[in-house]
């Protein structure tokens, strides 16, 4: 299994191109074999990093990594939420937390709403 470009760079797909750069070369500076002689895993991940690199630091080859990316991601199945289907939301103990704190929301709204009209009429006088 490949790695994926931007877990590899430890980005986010929605980078930009600088931001990929910065930490491509952060990464790099910190594995690079010829300060790290003789470790194998700094010559890895130089691979691993020169590879993600090559597909996602040309602009061309980045939307075209991410077109495949995307329908990737489409075509596989959704995870399974377990037990979400038995479980109220927002209420282990019974109690709906979601419409409460919606009725809270609400008395606070139309408390701010009156003191602003008092405090238009009072401004007004």
């Amino acid at each position: 299994m490949t790695l994926d470009p931007y877990d590899v760079l430890g980005v986010s797909p929605r980078a930009r191109h600088t931001e990929i750069r910065a930490s491509y070369r952060r990464l790099m500076r910190e594995h690079h074999p010829d300060l790290r002689p003789g470790d194998p895993s700094a010559e890895e991940m130089t691979r691993r990093l020169t590879a993600a690199w090559a597909v996602v630091g040309r602009p061309t080859a980045r939307s075209a990594h991410d077109r495949a990316r995307a329908a990737r991601l489409a075509s596989s199945p959704p995870l399974p939420r377990p037990d979400a289907a038995q479980q109220p939301a927002y209420s282990p103990v019974g109690t709906n937390y979601r419409r409460a704190f919606h009725l809270a929301s609400l008395k606070v709204a139309a408390a701010v709403l009156a003191l602003g009209c008092i405090l238009l009429v009072t401004v007004s006088r």
